[in-house]
């Protein structure tokens, strides 16, 4: 999982507008995580960037047609034409681009090599069933539990990799950004990363990025292709009991529906490629695009008026972090910061929660000369919190919806807290979005017992992330649209 800390935006670190690159479709990268987005080789024949819908749908085609050419040849696997085929899958990460799952340095890295014998062994048999449209290569993931969003991502990034690079230096020409040449890049004149300046920046379009690429999302494939009764029927005959199915269970009985004839295979086909749509920026249901737009933000915004930063020690600290959770909650609950939260009427996912409450901390701290780097993993999850130098221990906070599953989030971070020598305090913060029934007065109970039995316990925050009402209709600030639907009790035991 990827580490984010203190971030580096790309627009920032080379002083480009970031709507400079809004303008052009281009994403905004952070130059030293991996952002949770993946290409999805099935939008790029409707990108608005002709390099891209042109150029590199053309290279994707003539890539993965090789790649099915060669396979139609083979006549048995291991032979110098499935070989041949193995070579051109090219599985590699690509740190250039700072997409998907990657660690921390987006340094890229292969796939076990099972991986790629999955995908020529399902091609093959979709190739013998008569189906060799190239961007059957695409839909591997519908089929196979081991071939994630990001190898897909993979092998179109590897494919259309030459148009990116000339997006990348398109961009760069026009807007007068610092780049460097790069001889093992074919001589291009591209952006280094500074935090491993021998690899270069490779921007991408926004319009070819979804945050699961749709062959790779059950449940989108589920909802385009379960819709066709004879594909339902087919999926129904092989998947047994639905409740008690595996994701594996799911896609092994798609494989056997699609693989049973070449007309339910291109039934299939034709319908996984109308219906893939890029990530929303205006819905951003991850929080990426606002994240960017909050690290962007005046930090007088984030300024305490009389708070100084004290010598580093365990209760500076906890001073600090408290002083954190407030401003967050202030944010929210008093300046519209809840919005952000909210995807219309429904809470967004729990790690855009989460991101934006990492970004509120990054700013905070630096608008206040806090000696505190906030570090988190790319995809959610709890904050940890200590001095940059000079001190060990830790404060870690965690986050979770009112929605969700709140009372066994507690009791795992009490137990984690517990069992941590390193971890000074814990808090655990409660955004209330609606569905918080019994939740609270259970993990109050829980916190109340393991302190009367001399015990660590998180400390509870709740912050109200509630939706507001309309400016014409609410009579205070604190107006807000009582949701109590999609919450179920949980029990203390």
């Amino acid at each position: 999982m990827a580490t984010l800390v203190t971030p580096i935006l790309f627009s920032k670190h080379f002083g480009v507008s970031p709507e400079a690159l809004a303008a052009e479709g281009l994403f905004d990268p952070v130059l030293n995580a991996d952002s949770r987005l993946f290409i999805d080789p099935l939008l790029l024949k409707n990108s608005d960037i002709e390099l891209i819908r042109e150029n590199g749908n053309e290279l994707l085609r003539k890539h993965f047609g090789d790649v099915v050419r060669l396979l139609a040849a083979s006549k048995t696997p291991g032979d110098a034409a499935w070989k041949g085929a193995g070579r051109l899958l090219n599985l590699k990460e690509r740190p250039e681009t700072c997409l998907g799952y990657g660690g921390s340095s987006t340094r890229g890295s292969s796939r076990p090599r099972n991986v790629r014998d999955q995908v020529l062994a399902t091609a093959k048999e979709i190739i013998t069933l008569g189906e060799t449209d190239p961007e059957i290569i695409s839909l591997m993931g519908m089929f196979e539990e081991g071939v994630g969003p990001d190898t897909i991502s993979d092998l179109a990034t590897n494919a259309i990799f030459p148009a990116l690079i000339e997006v990348t230096e398109k961009f760069c020409k026009d807007y007068g950004v610092e780049t460097g040449i790069f001889k093992d890049y074919g001589g291009r004149q591209l952006p280094p990363n500074p935090g491993a300046p021998e690899v270069p920046i490779i921007l991408v379009p926004c319009d070819i990025l979804r945050d699961l690429p749709l062959a790779a999302d059950w449940s989108d494939v589920s909802r385009v292709v379960l819709e066709i009764e004879r594909i339902r029927e087919a999926f129904n005959g092989f998947v047994g009991p639905i409740a008690e199915a595996t994701m594996a269970d799911k896609k092994a009985a798609l494989r056997k529906a699609a693989l049973e004839s070449v007309g339910n295979f291109r039934t299939i086909f034709e319908a996984i490629l109308v219906s893939s749509d890029a990530y929303d920026p205006k819905s951003d249901p991850l929080n990426l695009f606002r994240f960017r737009e909050l690290m962007a933000s005046r930090l007088e915004a984030f300024k305490k008026p009389g708070f100084q930063a004290a010598p580093p020690s365990r209760e500076e600290l906890l001073r600090a972090v408290t002083e954190i959770v407030n401003h967050f909650r202030y944010m929210v609950e008093q300046n519209n910061l809840w919005e952000l939260l909210w995807d219309k009427d429904k809470p967004k996912r729990e790690r855009a929660a989460q991101l934006v409450f990492f970004a509120v901390a990054e700013l905070f701290c630096k608008a206040n000369n806090i000696d505190i780097a906030p570090e988190t993993n790319t995809g959610g999850g709890p904050v940890d919190f200590r001095f940059s130098i000079g001190y060990a221990n830790r404060i870690v906070v965690e986050m979770k919806l009112s929605k969700g599953q709140v009372v066994h989030g507690y009791k795992t971070q009490t137990r984690i807290y517990q069992q941590a020598a390193r971890t000074d305090e814990a808090v655990f913060i409660v955004v209330n979005v609606g569905g918080m029934r019994n939740k609270l007065g259970v993990i109050t109970k829980l916190h109340e017992n393991e302190v009367a039995a001399g015990k660590k316990a998180p400390q509870i925050e709740i912050v109200d992330g509630r939706r507001r009402k309309s400016a014409s209709t609410r009579e205070n600030i604190d107006d807000v649209i009582d949701d109590d639907e999609g919450g179920e009790e949980e029990p203390e035991e």
